[in-house]
């Protein structure tokens, strides 16, 4: 079995994780304290905010005279996806995930009158907002033609390349 087919699946098996994870934490902070349930899922961010930041060092491109510079922009910013497009979307799906079991815990928290746990959903929200973008430009292809543009213009420069060897 090839190494990017097997990183693939371990990927999904993470984001199988993220989500039993995050009904393991509203678990413990409705059965305990909001606190442990705040745990369970800073340990989850942490381990995705640093594949983020891995990944994102591992992948960088050179500017290609090939490409316009929006396509060249699009591949600097989203390298690690160009690279692995299942892994980058599935780590993108599991800090969404994060970001709303976040979010029931800012209401288990606030309901238990612990405040620091809707200022750490709040912080949580954002946070893996940004790392959920940041690892997919799904969001904004959908929304923008320009980018759409730019990542079938990436898309195409890589798969001929990727033919001609």
């Amino acid at each position: 079995m090839k190494r990017s087919v097997r990183f693939t699946r371990r990927c999904a098996t993470f984001q199988a994780l993220t989500i039993l994870a995050a009904l393991a934490a509203a678990g413990i902070a409705l059965f305990t304290r909001p606190e442990w349930g705040w745990l369970a899922i800073g340990l989850v961010d942490a381990f995705i905010m640093v594949t983020f930041w891995s990944a994102k060092r591992r992948y960088r491109f050179k500017y290609i005279e090939e490409l316009s510079p929006e396509a060249n922009a699009m591949l600097q910013r989203y390298g690690h996806y160009f690279a692995m497009p299942f892994a980058s979307r599935d780590f993108s799906a599991s800090a969404a995930t994060s970001q709303f079991a976040g979010v029931a815990l800012g209401i288990i928290s606030a309901i238990s009158t612990f405040w620091w746990g809707v200022a750490l959903a709040g912080a949580n929200w954002f946070l893996m907002g940004a790392v959920a973008v940041g690892l997919s430009p799904a969001a904004s292809i959908a929304v923008d033609p320009a980018a759409r543009i730019a990542h079938d213009e990436v898309v195409a420069f890589l798969q001929s390349r990727e033919g001609g060897t």
